[in-house]
């Protein structure tokens, strides 16, 4: 069973904004600061991984990506948030990949 997980489209917006919290509503920085990053400490505390849902919400721009996922990698360390993290979609392989080997990428 999953007790960590973030449905993205259902749990915070099925419409992305951009970047900062200042410029609009369902940014990076708001979904980083509300849900992200606090269910990830959860997950970490608890020794399980958090399974994060990206089917349902669009557009995921790089500007909300990089200001959620790659600052949760910068924050607390790219291969460690690489352990806990599972990315789930059917739809968006495509940004798995770039969180995964991109943003979160040690070189």
């Amino acid at each position: 069973m999953e007790d960590f997980k973030i449905n993205i489209s259902s749990d915070f917006n099925n419409k992305l904004g951009g970047r900062f919290i200042r410029i609009g509503t369902y940014s990076g920085e708001a979904f980083y600061e509300k849900l992200l990053e606090p269910q990830y400490l959860k997950a970490v505390k608890a020794n399980e991984k958090l399974h994060i849902y990206l089917d349902g919400a669009s557009p995921y721009g790089s500007s909300f990506l990089d200001q959620s996922f790659g600052k949760l990698g910068r924050t607390h360390g790219k291969s460690k948030v690489k352990e806990v993290i599972v990315l789930h979609s059917s739809l968006y392989e495509w940004i798995i990949d770039v969180i995964t080997n991109k943003l979160w990428n040690e070189n």
